[in-house]
């Protein structure tokens, strides 16, 4: 390829509104260009890099048993919105009938319309499509793009074992893929309507909040990581209990100022409706309640704070004023861990502006069979992993999943199957996924320099990058056709440009190799490679067998 041919160009200056060091020196260096509407066009250079590392996934997942299919384009599928994704689309004939936004729902259909026996299962299924991202952050470039390209990889099983099973097979190739590629991902078990483990990166960016131990290198998502429950020193001695008037305080701070007690000792409880039913999930004021964890305390598959007027109907008070004495038999407590060894501790009144103090279990509330962590764990708590470690808050994107929906599909859309006593049983389904425009972006996050980019080997967008100065632009071309000819790609710098311009433009664009042809390296190839301060003088023949060899 002949860079002065080439659809689009290097830029000097920097981007505005690039916030991520990725998009700016993809921008930068020629790879992507923004469009309307916050999108991206990838430019032959970007396009290079997407193929390869598509290739690598492609040879992999062919590896690991996937059977390709094509997908139309959609929406990016959360953990939040799998039942709101099954629309009914009403006939003509007044008959309704679902239609899943999201590939997994329309392929669990599907499958229970081939009418599938167990001889079929376990099935991989995988395939591309373009979506969309609800939640896009253009400044972020390829990070999180509006629109990107996203690998779907599902699997089909008579069981969750089956299908768990399956699961870490697809988790293992993309894990490879990652690797082959040089990323250093981390895995992250979080939360939300099914079981999922994610691969992240870190990141300066104002991303999803992660907790990291720095003595064992736990990680964990903010809103599912566990630490220990810290235990503060309490009153020996009973207090007399009664509501105190404190009108507008809803606020743990301001409150604990007024009641003159620890913050930890004020109680934060929080209605939700879970499954139909209403359930309190109390804390101690410090925290905040983890919807995750609580979620997998209840085994609901929804959760959502009540409502204020479903609060004021059954607390009797304003949001703000609730409290576990007193609440309807009807609504269950749970109890989070930093909560078990307190006494005279503090909790809404049910009546608003007041607050109820000096509650003890066993006097004022009966002592729960149980504590669970529902909580949100916090930075500078005792690693519940090692013990000895505390957790440091980071940052960190996303950029591939596997989880486990079970039997929801079969529930919903009656995706089932036949096992060998030809009986109707519920198909399992799980569901992974890669951005890959997220992981192009992600390569550059991990390799660049003060300079630009530093493509891995692998993934560059060409072998070596060839740059002619006077007065060897015949020898160039030379050069140029053999190695083509030969099958090596190689991006040659044929513009009337100066060294300086070739050479930080060569830099930029980071490719692994850069071979200079020039007065001074005569009837020689100067070989550098992009990490390296200094290069080889070596000759054209030597050029074409290192380069065969790659």
């Amino acid at each position: 390829m002949r860079y002065s041919r080439l659809f689009g160009k290097t830029i000097r200056d920097k981007p505005r509104n690039a916030d991520s060091l990725s998009h700016q020196l993809l921008l930068r260096a020629g790879f992507v260009r923004p469009t309307e509407a916050g999108g991206f066009l990838l430019l032959p250079l970007g396009w290079r890099v997407l193929e390869r590392v598509r290739a690598i996934l492609a040879e992999e997942g062919k590896a690991c048993g996937f059977v390709p299919v094509e997908f139309s384009c959609g929406r990016q599928s959360t953990n939040s919105d799998l039942e709101r994704s099954l629309n009914y689309h009403r006939r003509e004939a007044g008959s309704e009938y679902p239609f899943a936004e999201h590939h997994e729902a329309a392929l669990a259909m599907l499958s229970g319309n081939l009418a599938l026996s167990y001889r079929d299962l376990p099935l991989l299924v995988a395939g591309e499509r373009w979506v969309h991202r609800e939640e896009a952050r253009p400044n972020w470039g390829l990070l999180a793009a509006p629109g990107f390209l996203f690998h779907s990889a599902y699997a089909f099983g008579a069981g969750e074992a089956e299908v768990s099973g399956r699961l870490e097979r697809i988790g293992d190739t993309y894990q490879r893929v990652l690797e082959r590629v040089g990323i250093e991902a981390f895995r992250l078990s979080s939360g939300g309507d099914r079981p999922t483990t994610e691969w992240a990166i870190e990141t300066e960016l104002a991303a999803r909040p992660v907790l990291v131990c720095e003595g064992c290198g736990y990680r964990a998502a903010a809103e599912t990581a566990v630490s220990r429950a810290p235990e503060w020193p309490q009153d020996t001695e009973p207090g007399v209990t009664e509501a105190v008037y404190g009108p507008g305080l809803v606020q743990v701070e301001p409150l604990s100022k007024f009641l003159g007690i620890p913050v930890h000792q004020t109680t934060k409880t929080m209605l939700f409706e879970a499954g139909g039913r209403v359930v309190a999930a109390c804390v101690a004021g410090i925290y905040g309640v983890s919807e995750a964890k609580l979620k997998r305390v209840l085994g609901c598959r929804s959760l959502a704070l009540a409502s204020p007027e479903a609060v004021r109907k059954l607390s009797n008070a304003e949001v703000g004023y609730a409290g576990p004495v007193g609440l309807p038999e009807s609504v269950e407590t749970i109890w989070d861990l930093s909560t078990e060894h307190r006494t005279n501790f503090e909790a809404g009144a049910n009546q608003t502006d007041h607050h109820r103090i000096n509650l003890n279990f066993g006097r004022d509330v009966a002592r729960p069979a149980k504590f669970f962590d529902i909580r949100m764990s916090q930075e500078g708590e005792r690693c519940a992993q090692c013990e000895q470690g505390t957790l440091a808050a980071r940052r960190a994107i996303g950029l591939g999943h596997v989880s486990l929906p079970g039997s929801v599909y079969a529930e919903l859309l009656g995706a089932k199957f036949l096992d060998a006593d030809k009986r109707t049983r519920p198909l399992s389904v799980g569901c992974a996924g890669l951005d890959l425009a997220c992981v192009l972006a992600a390569i550059v996050e991990q390799h660049h320099d003060s300079r630009g980019i530093a493509w891995p080997p692998g993934v560059a967008p060409s072998v070596a990058h060839l740059v002619s100065l006077p007065p060897a632009e015949a020898a160039a071309e030379a050069l140029y056709q053999r190695l083509s000819e030969a099958g090596v790609e190689v991006l040659w710098d044929d513009r009337t440009e100066s060294a300086g311009v070739k050479f930080g433009d060569a830099d930029l664009i980071g490719i692994p190799i850069r071979l200079v042809l020039s007065k001074r390296t005569g009837d020689q190839v100067e070989w550098k490679t992009r990490t390296a301060e200094q290069g080889d003088l070596i000759a054209v023949e030597e050029v074409v067998v290192r380069l065969k060899c790659r």
